[in-house]
């Protein structure tokens, strides 16, 4: 089996903070570039974990969730983490596909994962409920889906080792896990030969939660999904 080189964690200076048995501190007088590589080991740390999903699992895996045969799916070696680049591919839960994620990747999936600059291996595995209940819902009330109405509806924050998705005031989705306990654990590769759309490395992002300007069909949807998705 053609695996992915693993790939180690940034080389980083010493500090007196420890976070999860790694030092995360970083002085006042750090470097923007050292305050860079400080956050994403922060980001890192929790995903040092072997996968459970086995090589003998994927063919299952496919069938089950009708993945298209040009989307490679290849197994983790002892020692290879989710945050370890792979070529034209990323690491992707089992959770994320339990939670309705499907390939090919929407189009306003791709616009999103392009748009925060993070690798959908970042994403909490609650955070791919929403975005399918999003398209879900848009799908049967005829509404167009857009990135902009996305974010007029959810926005992007950062957790422990990953970036999660809240809902904007005014919206709620019933039915989404709180979290996938133990989800950091069960993923595997995904490649494909074509062009994600997206970057693939894990990164920090800084999170803008603004809510984007939206043109007249898109209000005329945010309208109707603030009927279907209401807070109550």
């Amino acid at each position: 089996m053609a695996s992915p080189s693993s790939s180690s964690s940034p080389s980083l200076p010493s500090t007196s903070g420890n976070i999860g048995g790694k030092a995360l501190s970083s002085s006042p007088h750090s470097s923007s570039d050292e305050k860079a590589a400080w956050a994403l080991e922060a980001l890192m740390w929790p995903h040092d974990l072997d996968s459970t999903v086995s090589e003998s699992s994927l063919g299952n895996l496919r069938k089950r969730y009708s993945i298209p045969e040009e989307f490679v799916l290849i197994a983790t070696e002892p020692g290879q983490r989710a945050y370890d680049p792979i070529s034209k591919g990323f690491a992707l839960t089992l959770d994320a596909l339990e939670a309705g994620l499907h390939f090919p990747l929407h189009p306003v999936i791709i616009s999103c994962i392009s748009w925060w600059r993070i690798s959908p291996s970042q994403m909490a595995p609650n955070s791919w409920c929403y975005l399918v209940a999003f398209l879900g819902e848009c799908h049967y009330a005829h509404i167009t889906t857009t990135r902009s109405l996305f974010l007029s509806c959810f926005h992007l924050s950062k957790g422990l080792g990953d970036y999660y998705l809240f809902t904007r005031s005014g919206f709620r989705v019933s039915g989404a896990p709180s979290n996938y306990k133990g989800w950091k654990g069960r993923f595997f590769y995904v490649c494909c030969a074509r062009d994600w759309g997206f970057g693939l490395r894990w990164a920090t992002c800084v999170i803008d939660n603004i809510a984007p300007a939206l043109n007249d069909k898109e209000c005329k949807g945010l309208q109707g999904l603030k009927e279907i998705l209401p807070a109550s």
